[in-house]
């Protein structure tokens, strides 16, 4: 069983890297040597996911996996969570449902030091039900950081078990995802950027701080 397990782990991980563009290097979950939850390290970029609370909205959870088919975070109703990556390129999932699961993509294109920020929206739309959204620092006002993100702690989490239900969705997963990948490559220049984080849309950790 354990055999099995690890062949299936790791033909998803070769299916995902195959189908997306592996980024410079692979983000990773490591403990953050600043106070401020929102401030990255100053070698490694900081993502906060931000699933804003909604009423009515559905029980899905938001999985986000990189490319290497690890989760980086799991997004209920109104939570939020602090991701600290390595530097570079990324392509990530945003997994939702499980019957069948739906793949969308994000590139990320960090910067070591500075804390990035989207909001991920549920909709009515079965091919798209999450909409991107990200926080880009040239359009806050004065560039500052979200006052509504530095509001609310981060959720600090244990990903096991959702890197685990990645591995075990592979079957289904790697299709979808390669879809997402020629959907993504046919779409034109205004769709990508809209779905692309850039280097100068973070925020050092003084900007976090408002100093």
């Amino acid at each position: 069983m354990q055999r099995a397990s690890a062949r299936i782990a790791s033909i998803l991980c070769a299916l995902l890297i195959v189908c997306i563009a592996p980024g410079i290097r692979s983000a990773a979950q490591i403990q953050k040597t600043v106070d401020d939850p929102h401030a990255a390290p100053s070698d490694r970029a900081l993502l906060v996911l931000d699933r804003p609370r909604h009423r009515q909205a559905s029980e899905t959870e938001f999985r986000i996996v990189n490319q290497a088919g690890r989760c980086i975070a799991l997004l209920e109703n109104g939570w939020q969570v602090a991701a600290p990556m390595w530097p570079g390129k990324h392509m990530l999932l945003v997994v939702t449902g499980t019957a069948p699961p739906t793949v969308q993509l994000v590139e990320a294109k960090l910067s070591a030091g500075k804390t990035y920020v989207v909001r991920l929206h549920p909709r009515v739309n079965v091919k798209s039900p999450v909409r991107i959204e990200i926080v880009r620092k040239a359009d806050q006002p004065l560039e500052q950081f979200p006052g509504d993100i530095k509001e609310r702690s981060p959720f600090k989490q244990d990903l096991r078990k959702c890197t685990e239900w990645v591995s075990w969705k592979q079957s289904k997963l790697g299709p979808k995802a390669e879809v997402a990948k020629r959907k993504w490559d046919d779409a034109d220049e205004s769709f990508r950027s809209g779905r692309t984080i850039r280097r100068n849309d973070g925020w050092t950790a003084d900007e976090v701080a408002g100093k």
